[in-house]
């Protein structure tokens, strides 16, 4: 894996909680449209609302106003606005069963949440923490990539030092300069503080040697870290010496990755105070003049929580679960699977949007699109890449999300990797579940796979070893080194755009994390971290700084906390 690991365990509920769910309004499933009426009662650590204000308050219209006002060029091309922009009814003050007061409302657990919550606590804070999973909830539960820069743990495997302002160029540069520059400015100069802070908690971190794996048995509480030093900063696509792999094995499905170091967070948050409100769901936010002054939540047994507090930080995950949000914000990856997933504590699939349209129903923007789903692929710059009729069409050494985007703009969202009997057989996808192709005797049984004409076939693979004889790449400027003629017998593996870990496009926020509106002044009150946060990412997801998207949640997170906390 890449930047994010394994999912997180499925967390199904139990008969009792699928009764009491009765009670708790249907949750649109993984990649379904949401109806209006399935939508209003949609459950995330954190959907919300922007019509309500204090009783005795007149509502406030900023959802209204919000819609009408967003730019045609933050949004996907549209005849009308969809279902998700309408807020829903506010949730009537004497439906309200229990009210609580803090400092700081932390929306969604994950990775970001959880070190909003702990920055937040740290900085004085009371603090509520409102997750719909069981426990906290990041994909990194079970082992992933933690991306940092210069951390005392990257020093002690030999780490190479590099140039940091180059990194951030390159990153930039490869996410068309959508990115916040100052967000990654932040996490180049505060993530190996930060990747400490996160593990410092623990009972025992140890750096294992290069190419060592977890310990056999169990871990005990101890925390694992795997180094990934290797560098490549002089190929066409350069990816930096970032990433850190934290208890990844796959024999311990239960208790590996993040959970020793989220699991000392949330005692830690315990000890000063803090509260965690898991199997409930954020529904609503609630304003007072322009300030967002609480959440309504509402827990397993359907009843409603009303938390009142200085600041909210929403850190509820992505939308590649809500296919409508989907097609509007990121059409072109509107056929791709989000298989990346994580459950609620009613077995219902998460990452369906619901932080997002809480902070749109609120006042917040989001972000520009073209937005940027995490579609890897495997290195294929040895092989030719031929499309559904036969022709070459690309230079073949392609980044991993770059090549998702190539096959995505091609007929069908197909192409075909053709390589020899020098090559053997490569794959596109990666993972145990990848199948690699049997060979073939004749152009004629290869063109056969692919369905196009045996000449053009046999004129693209000849056409190719004539350019590898010349030495030079005169059609698509390939480096030479990494063409070898493609001779008999023939390898073709049919590749798709591949699935869809996660949709990285969020809501507009500044410098502090602070959510803002359309015309780019704060929501007072509002924060976003994680995965509900713009301005990280853009167009594509770059293998330019492998586990940034863990790396920069928890920088970004412990700052969004922080800034919670004082600002506010």
């Amino acid at each position: 894996m890449t930047a994010s690991g394994r999912a997180a365990p499925i967390m199904r509920s139990t008969p009792l909680q699928r009764r009491r769910a009765q009670r708790i309004r249907e949750v649109p499933m993984k990649n379904k449209g949401l109806s209006r009426r399935a939508f209003l009662g949609s459950a995330l650590a954190g959907s919300t609302i922007a019509a309500l204000g204090l009783a005795g308050c007149a509502p406030s219209t900023a959802s209204q106003a919000a819609a009408e006002k967003a730019p045609a060029s933050d949004l996907a091309s549209t005849s009308s606005n969809p279902s998700f922009l309408n807020a829903p009814e506010p949730i009537a003050d004497a439906d309200i069963t229990t009210t609580k007061d803090a400092d700081v409302v932390i929306v969604g657990c994950g990775i970001a949440g959880m070190a909003a919550a702990r920055a937040a606590t740290d900085e004085g804070a009371k603090v509520v923490i409102i997750e719909k999973s069981e426990r906290f909830n990041c994909r990194g539960t079970m082992g992933s990539q933690l991306g940092a820069v210069n951390s005392i743990y990257q020093q002690q495997a030999g780490y190479p030092t590099f140039d940091t302002a180059a990194l951030i160029n390159r990153y930039m540069q490869d996410t068309l300069q959508m990115a916040n520059q100052s967000f990654l400015k932040h996490w180049v100069d505060h993530s190996g503080a930060d990747v400490e802070w996160f593990l410092e908690l623990c009972q025992n971190v140890e750096v294992l040697e290069p190419g060592a794996m977890v310990p056999e048995g169990g871990l005990s509480g101890n925390v694992y870290l795997m180094p990934k030093a290797t560098a490549n900063l002089e190929g066409r696509y350069p990816a930096y010496p970032t990433a850190m792999s934290v208890n990844f094995d796959t024999s311990f499905p239960d208790d590996a990755g993040f959970y020793y170091p989220m699991k000392s967070f949330q005692e830690h948050i315990e000890s000063q105070g803090g509260e965690f409100l898991y199997a409930t769901w954020g529904r609503q936010l609630v304003k007072d003049g322009d300030r967002v002054v609480a959440v309504i939540a509402q827990n397993v047994d359907g009843d409603y929580i009303r938390v009142n507090a200085k600041a909210v930080v929403l850190s509820c995950g992505d939308f590649g679960n809500n296919q409508e949000m989907v097609e509007y914000y990121a059409p072109q990856a509107a056929n791709l699977n989000c298989t990346y997933n994580c459950m609620d504590a009613n077995g219902d699939i998460c990452n369906i949007g619901e932080g997002h349209q809480m902070a749109l129903w609120a006042g917040a923007a989001m972000e520009k699109t073209p937005m940027a789903p995490m579609s890897h692929l495997s290195d294929v710059a040895d092989l030719l890449l031929v499309r559904r009729d036969g022709t070459r069409f690309i230079n073949e050494d392609l980044g991993a999300q770059s090549l998702s985007n190539v096959i995505m703009r091609c007929p069908g969202e197909v192409a075909y990797c053709v390589t020899g009997d020098a090559q053997g057989p490569k794959v596109l996808q990666p993972g145990p579940d990848a199948v690699k192709p049997e060979p073939s005797a004749t152009v004629e049984e290869a063109a056969a796979i692919v369905g196009c004409d045996p000449e053009a076939l046999k004129a693209t693979i000849d056409r190719y070893n004539e350019l590898v004889a010349k030495g030079v790449d005169e059609d698509f400027g390939k480096d030479i080194t990494k063409m070898t003629a493609i001779e008999p017998p023939y390898y073709v593996y049919e590749g798709h755009p591949g699935n869809m870990l996660v949709l990285m496009g969020g809501i507009a926020c500044d410098d502090y994390c602070r959510a803002l509106d359309a015309e780019g002044n704060p929501v007072a009150g509002l924060y976003v971290a994680g995965n509900n946060q713009g301005g990280r990412f853009g167009a594509e997801y770059p293998m330019t700084a492998p586990g940034i998207s863990h790396g920069i949640a928890l920088s970004l997170g412990r700052f969004a906390g922080q800034n919670a906390a004082t600002l506010a």
